[in-house]
């Protein structure tokens, strides 16, 4: 009979389950709530500007692919864009809608302080190898 007493007594003695539950419940919601805002609502909001891009690409516009590639858009069929590359005109390549990174020119511009930079370090090493 005394072991009977003994069982109750260390029955009453465990910590609530409902407590600690909820103790874990808010800590969690909270890092949910952290990590939407610091990483799925950003990444959203990227994608809708992204295939809003992608959708409104017209015919004549200069388009850079995913693989860095430029050329200009030529005819759209469907979810395909018939891109000419280079400046040799016959070369058109049909690509995927969303394979079109950025709606933009090439940057062909040289800047003059990277050259001068270049030959400066060119002469550099022209001295140190002599």
């Amino acid at each position: 009979m005394s072991s009977l007493f003994v069982l109750e007594a260390g029955a009453g003695a465990q910590p609530s389950t409902a407590g600690s539950i909820g103790a874990m419940l808010i800590p969690m919601v909270i890092l949910f709530g952290f990590m939407y805002l610091m990483l799925i609502r950003p990444q959203k909001k990227r994608q809708r500007e992204i295939d809003q891009m992608q959708s409104s690409i017209n015919i004549g516009d200069s388009v850079m692919t995913n693989g860095g590639f430029y050329g200009k858009v030529v005819d759209s069929v469907n979810n395909v864009l018939i891109v000419e590359l280079g400046t040799n005109k016959s070369v058109r390549v049909p690509i995927e809608r969303n394979a079109v990174a950025a709606v933009k020119e090439p940057d062909l511009t040289i800047n003059r302080d990277d050259l001068i930079e270049d030959k400066k370090e060119d002469k550099e090493e022209k001295k140190d190898e002599e």
